[in-house]
Parts: structure tokens; C-alpha cells; sequence
């Protein structure tokens, strides 16, 4: 009885020590399988930071620096909304297509970039909206017929190119003519009207593609193009708080907005000087020219050796090399590569830079562009520098962000037509603008239009 009992007892012993190590094996196993699973998940997370996906912790920590931006800069989120204004002796119609993305951006949650053109110009937008990867304000000249071919062109860039997503999240045009060369037919009154305007994406070329500028409306009604209207309604119609005023020939370097941002998040002060009573100031980007054959750089890395090559040179530098080069330029192109964004020096358009020019990030509180000078009579740029300058501002030249121009480099044209416009310019900015600029903004003998 007892060897029975014995024998029982050890048979019920190595079965439970056989469920104990199975349930002890499966425990270690799936102790193994959730580590295994959560690195995976970390590690695809990682991926997809590296390929540029937003991911929740990443997500959180732009939340929190937009949040701080905001609260630092005191500025408020604004909608954008359709509107058809009259603008001096402009019809306007503002926001009529927007950008999906860019209706609602928040204050600091991005860059906008500000610009302007006619629609041949829209063979740039691809190349501007895939680097910049924000959003984009586009005012558009549209005298008379040259309406129809600028609807025609707006809806070719938003449908028929491989990056036609990017322009229909970001880009937002607005389109302006003179009330005395309105278009031929209605104009669209709603966004939605101007969303249904017909386009084919297998035409032999877009719209905007070797145009014959001779057959404009522009062109034939003898007018000339209002560089600075467009420019200050490009601006005004920004939804952030900081904007890049700048030509859509000039494509900046890639990651620009989100250096920018975390610059500023860095140095809330170094951005929003009136909050400690320093100086006005604007953010410049470096600029350069390519050759035709060129590739156009993505990284200050990829600049350099173009540099050496002479395959880039500083913008205008056979039309205007002082109004582009900035302080230290050499230094700046010598200096060790940084993925951070900084500042790389600070300069005043005084001396040697007094006919400087440049493009620059901004709050949006400079003052606006003269509108009485046009892309024609030249200075149009420089006008609004010479204000900057007696109001005392400083340049702060960023490193390592810069900008390059559509390639192919520019040459001076003694016999250009529009030398026709510049002496007239010159007379009236002479006579009528800087006396005007005395009163508003004071005077300065350092300063020069």
C-alpha cells in the first residue's frame, strides 16, 4: 500500500514539475516575443523619423515648441478665407485657391513663403514647394485675357505634375489685374467655382511652357508689372507669424522651416527683439547663381564643391555683385558644416553693403514694399532697404541655410528694355520717394537707395 502510494505521489510530482516548466518556458517566451514586438515597434518608429514621418514623439515635441512660440511671440491663429477686395486700383482675389494644409497652419507651426509672379512663372513652383515643404502665398498678375491662361496654368500645377499633392496642400494663390484691364468673362466668385475650372494633363506642354510673351495681355496692352503689389499681397495674406518674402526663382535649402523654428524655440529673444528693447532685425539666406547644366544643391555640403568648381557663384554677380554678397561671405562659405541653424554674423547696409539687397525671414513687421515702383524701373527691392535702413535694422546672416537661383547665369544687358524705365525710376525716387522716407522714417547719411 505504501510503494502504491509512493508511486502515486511521484507520478503526480513529475507531472505538475512538467506543467510548472511549461508554463515557465511559455512565460519566458512570451517575456521574449514583448520585447521582441516593442523593439520592432521602436525601431520602425525610428525608421520612420529618419524618413521624415511624423511620429507621436516627435509630434509632441512640435506641439511643445509651437505652444511656447506662441506664447513668447503672442500671436493667434487665423484661417485663411477667400475674398474678392479691391486693392488701390486693383481687383483682388485673395486666397482663391488655397493650400488643403495651409487653411488652418498654426501661427508657429510653420514658414510661409511669400511671392509673386505671372503665370509663366509657375514652372518654378514644383521645384519651390518640394524644398520649402510649407506653406506657400503666390500672387499672380492677370490683365485681361491673360486671366484665362493663369487658371489654366494654377490647374495644370495642381493636377497634372508628380508633386501636384505638395501644390495642392500648400500653395495658395491669390490673382490680381487693373479695374481698367479687367478679364473678358466672370471671374470665379467662390473657391469652389475656381476649384471646377477645366484643365487636361495631356496637353504636349503645360500651360506656362514657352509662352510667346509678345502675345500676352500684358505684353501687347504695353504694361508694366507691378513687382511690389504682388509682393505685399503675398505677404498680408500670410497666416504665420514668420514669412520669407522671396522670389519664386529662388529655391532655398532643404529643412529650412523646421531649423528656423527650433532656432527660435532655442532663443525665443534672438527672434522677438522688441521683447527686450534690441534692435529690429531680419534673418538672411546667402544667395547664388548655377550654371544652366547644374544640379541644384539640397545641403551647404553639396554647395561647396560647386563653389570650388565655379559651377555656383553669388547671385548677380556680372549684374549687381554688391547688392547680394553678404558680410563675410568668404568666412561663411569656409565655415565647418552644422546641421543646427544659427547666426552666423550680423551687418547693417552701411559702407560696402549700401546697395545691399537681400532676402531674408521675417515677424512680417518691415515695412511693406513701394508699390509706385515696379519690376521695370529697377530698385524695387532696394527701396524697401533703404527704409529698413534708417529705421536701423540689423541683418543676421544664417549658417548653414542658404538660397540658389533656377539656374543659368545672369549677364548685364545694356540693351535690355527696361533701361527705357530705369532713368525715370531713379528721378522719381529721387524726388518724391526719399523726401517722403525723410518724414516717415527720418534721415540717416549712411543710408543709400
Amino acid at each position: 500500500m505504501d510503494v502504491k502510494i509512493l508511486k502515486r505521489f511521484t507520478f503526480l510530482y513529475r507531472r505538475n514539475f512538467e506543467i510548472f516548466l511549461l508554463i515557465f518556458t511559455m512565460s519566458i517566451a512570451c517575456i521574449l516575443l514583448t520585447h521582441h514586438v516593442r523593439s520592432a515597434i521602436k525601431n520602425v518608429r525610428y525608421d520612420r523619423q529618419l524618413r521624415g514621418e511624423s511620429i507621436t514623439v516627435s509630434m509632441d515635441k512640435r506641439q511643445i515648441r509651437n505652444d511656447r512660440l506662441k506664447s513668447m511671440l503672442h500671436c493667434f491663429d487665423r484661417p485663411l478665407q477667400m475674398e474678392q477686395l479691391q486693392y488701390g486700383h486693383y481687383w483682388l482675389l485673395k486666397n482663391l485657391i488655397r493650400g488643403r494644409r495651409s487653411i488652418y497652419m498654426g501661427c508657429t507651426e510653420s514658414i510661409t513663403y511669400t511671392t509673386n509672379g505671372d503665370y509663366t512663372f509657375l514652372d518654378n513652383i514644383e521645384m519651390v514647394v518640394t524644398r520649402w515643404m510649407g506653406p506657400v502665398s503666390l500672387a499672380l498678375f492677370a490683365p485681361g485675357y491673360d486671366f484665362n491662361a493663369t487658371m489654366d496654368s494654377i490647374q495644370y500645377a495642381r493636377h497634372c505634375l508628380p508633386e501636384s499633392g505638395l501644390i495642392r496642400d500648400y500653395v495658395t494663390f491669390h490673382i490680381y489685374f487693373p479695374n481698367d484691364h479687367m478679364p473678358p468673362e466672370r471671374v470665379p466668385l467662390t473657391e469652389e467655382e475656381a476649384l471646377e475650372w477645366p484643365y487636361d494633363c495631356q496637353l504636349a506642354e503645360a500651360p506656362y511652357e514657352n509662352v510667346d510673351r509678345s502675345n500676352m495681355y500684358k505684353t501687347k496692352k504695353n504694361l508694366t508689372y507691378p513687382i511690389n503689389v504682388g509682393r505685399n499681397i503675398a505677404r498680408r495674406a500670410a497666416n504665420t507669424h514668420f514669412i520669407f518674402a522671396c522670389d519664386i526663382e529662388l529655391y532655398p535649402s532643404r529643412g529650412l522651416i523646421e531649423q528656423f523654428l527650433d532656432m527660435a524655440y532655442d532663443n525665443v529673444t534672438l527672434v522677438a527683439p522688441s521683447r527686450e528693447g534690441k534692435a529690429m532685425r531680419v534673418f538672411v539666406l546667402p544667395v547664388f547663381e548655377l550654371k544652366k547644366d547644374a544640379a541644384i544643391p539640397d545641403s551647404k555640403k553639396e554647395l561647396v564643391p560647386m563653389l570650388r568648381a565655379k559651377k555656383a557663384i553669388p547671385f548677380h554677380y556680372y549684374v549687381c555683385k554688391s547688392c547680394h554678397v553678404v558680410p563675410q561671405q568668404e568666412h561663411w562659405v569656409n565655415a565647418t558644416f552644422s546641421d543646427k541653424l544659427s547666426v552666423f554674423t550680423v551687418g547693417k547696409r552701411h559702407k560696402k553693403y549700401v546697395y545691399w539687397e537681400p532676402f531674408y525671414i521675417s515677424d512680417n513687421h518691415e515695412p511693406l514694399f513701394d508699390e509706385r515702383v515696379t519690376w521695370e524701373g529697377q530698385s524695387n527691392k532696394r527701396i524697401q532697404n533703404y527704409a529698413m535702413c534708417l529705421l536701423d535694422y540689423e541683418y543676421h546672416i544664417l549658417h548653414p541655410a542658404f538660397l540658389v537661383h533656377s539656374p543659368g547665369i545672369k549677364k548685364y544687358n545694356p540693351k535690355s528694355e527696361r533701361q527705357q524705365y530705369v532713368g525715370p525710376m531713379n528721378k522719381f525716387i529721387a524726388q518724391k520717394i526719399k523726401p517722403e522716407y525723410a518724414v516717415l522714417y527720418g534721415t540717416n547719411k549712411e543710408c543709400r537707395v
